[in-house]
């Protein structure tokens, strides 16, 4: 019970300096004369460079602990913030990315998979994460300065230091993942990359980094009322398919509407669908696994691969940005069809 305490006090703080980095750094990038491309590139490298660095640092957390690994990543989430707002050597951006975001989540996902076994916990770990999500959007619009991201990274170390640190396991791996959670796996990144993507298209609507601000703050809110009743009211199973199609048609009307007050109701829809979303792939993420290390190592390449080969495919396509979320919202559409309850 302590170690969940321990992790949910972690996320909750380091979410705040980290969600700058998930949602907003695609802003930051275009900001600083990047364009469409260019971005699909960095995330490119980011995403090959997953593949690699999310096994090498889920085996060095089984072999020194997996929270130093965190604790690591507060520090290299807050110098990520700062390259990305002040250099404009593409490589280098996408080095620390990639070492900002591959010692975070795989690690953030062993412990999901070991501590948070039930849809409550997994919903009560979703709702910290949006609220300091809030936070973060909060930051964003004041346009807070690089020094306070980092003190608050670091004390994002202390509850960190009072997760229990595990023993050493062999790492065994798995010999199949069912097919209904593999094909789950692969359409969930179409969502993953719209979500990436999101924040830059309003951005170009918007010209404003205040109001992609402002309509993340509205998600957020909607998205934690929403999934309090989804984790304690609702049979999710039962209703994930309907809801997700909706949420298809929320994202179609959003990317062809202009009016800035009229997406900020929009962002109220997306917020239940996306989260929605969010919830089913985490559950369908963590249920039903034994050999959690193997498991995860594989998960994740799985997960590098496939978003490699997306923006591969989308890279080379001359379309513009609407375009691209088209195609995105189609994989999104597919998704719906494939949750199922599913042994690895």
């Amino acid at each position: 019970m302590k170690n969940i305490k321990n992790y949910y006090v972690y996320i909750f703080i380091s979410t705040i300096t980290r969600n700058i980095i998930d949602i907003y750094s695609v802003v930051y990038l275009y900001k600083l004369g990047f364009n469409v491309k260019d971005i699909l590139l960095i995330y490119m490298i980011i995403y090959f460079l997953g593949i690699f660095l999310s096994k090498w640092f889920i085996i060095l957390g089984n072999n020194v602990g997996y929270k130093y690994i965190l604790m690591s990543s507060s520090i290299i989430t807050g110098f990520t913030f700062h390259i990305i707002k002040y250099s404009n050597n593409l490589y280098l951006m996408a080095i620390f990315l990639a070492l900002s975001i591959f010692t975070y989540h795989p690690i953030r996902h062993y412990y999901g998979i070991k501590l948070l076994k039930e849809k409550k916990k997994v919903g009560n770990a979703l709702i910290l994460i949006y609220v300091a999500s809030l936070l973060s959007s909060l930051v964003t619009i004041k346009n807070i300065d690089f020094i306070y991201l980092l003190i608050i990274s670091i004390f994002g170390i202390i509850p960190a230091l009072f997760i229990k640190k595990e023993k050493v396991k062999k790492i065994a791996y798995p010999k199949m993942i069912g097919k209904s959670k593999l094909k789950f796996f692969i359409f969930d990144q179409f969502k993953i990359i719209f979500i990436l993507l999101e924040p830059l298209y309003l951005y170009i609507i918007a010209s404003n980094l205040s109001y992609v601000g402002i309509f993340n703050i509205v998600l957020t809110i909607a998205s934690v009322i929403w999934i309090y009743l989804l984790v304690n009211k609702t049979n999710i199973s039962k209703y994930y398919r309907i809801i997700n199609i909706i949420f298809t048609i929320v994202l179609i009307l959003k990317i062809n509407i202009l009016d800035k007050r009229i997406l900020l109701v929009i962002a109220l829809l997306e917020g239940m669908g996306i989260k929605t979303n969010e919830l089913v792939s985490t559950m369908n993420f963590y249920n039903n696994v034994n050999d959690n290390i193997g498991y995860l190592i594989v998960s994740e390449k799985i997960f590098c691969v496939v978003r490699v080969i997306i923006l591969f495919v989308i890279y080379l396509l001359p379309i513009n940005l609407k375009l691209i979320l088209y195609i995105l919202i189609i994989g999104i559409f597919i998704l719906s069809f494939q949750y199922k309850k599913d042994s690895i």
